[in-house]
Order: C-alpha cells, then structure tokens, then sequence
C-alpha cells in the first residue's frame, strides 16, 4: 500500500531510532558508571541504588523492544511490506502509523491481542489471586 506521507513517517522513525539509542547508550553508561562506586555505607541504600539499576534496566529492555520494532519498519518500508498488519495483513490507516509510525498491528489485531493477554492473567496465572 502506497502511504502519502511515507516520508515523514520514514524521517520520523529515524528520529525515534537516534532518539532510543542515544538512551541505550547513556543507559549502559551510567549502569556501568554505578558499578563502580564505592561501597554503600548501609543496607537501605543498597536498596534504593539496586532498584534504581533494575529500573534503569528495565527502561533500557523497553527501549530496546521498541528499537526492533522502528528498525523493522523501516526494514519494511525499504522492502515495499510497511503497513501491513502482521496479524491479518490488511494495510494499518495511515492515520494510526503517523501516530505511531512503528505500529506492528491494525487498532483490531491489537485490541485482541491485548484482550488474549489479559484474559490469560485473569486465568490464574495472578499467584495472589487465590487470596
């Protein structure tokens, strides 16, 4: 499918992709910068500096998913499959990749897959459902 402003949204996607790699790589700079700090005087700071390093992984590990997903669209939008629903491979509006110009799947496919998702916690897998 043709997009009109494909472009833009090709400009856009490389503005998101220097965008997350700038923060991948600050991220592993400043986990590498806190490794090598000295010791912590007590056990609640210990604390509050290992939750601060998981957060800071976390946030890189999202960064990183959303990296993949912007170099495969514009992997696709080289290759001639941008905007195409990898679920029912109907074209996704370009309404919707404009706003999120890395979108993978159509506002259906998705919303189902956020039900499926869903409805797989709510099916016991809560371990304090139970109380």
């Amino acid at each position: 499918m043709k997009y009109k402003d494909l472009p833009a949204i090709k400009s856009k996607l490389q503005n998101i992709r220097a965008h997350l790699l700038g923060g991948i790589e600050k991220n592993l700079k400043t986990s590498k910068d806190e490794e090598f700090t000295q010791l912590v005087p007590d056990i609640t700071d210990d604390a509050t500096r290992s939750s601060s390093q998981q957060m800071l992984l976390n946030l890189g590990e999202q960064d990183r998913e959303q990296l993949i997903q912007v170099e495969e669209a514009l992997y696709q939008i080289e290759n001639g499959g941008y905007g195409i629903c990898k679920l029912c491979e109907a074209p996704i509006p370009e309404a919707r990749l404009t706003l999120v110009p890395f979108a993978q799947y159509c506002v259906a496919c998705l919303n189902e897959i956020e039900q499926d998702q869903k409805n797989n916690r709510s099916n016991g897998s809560d371990p304090f459902e139970a109380f």
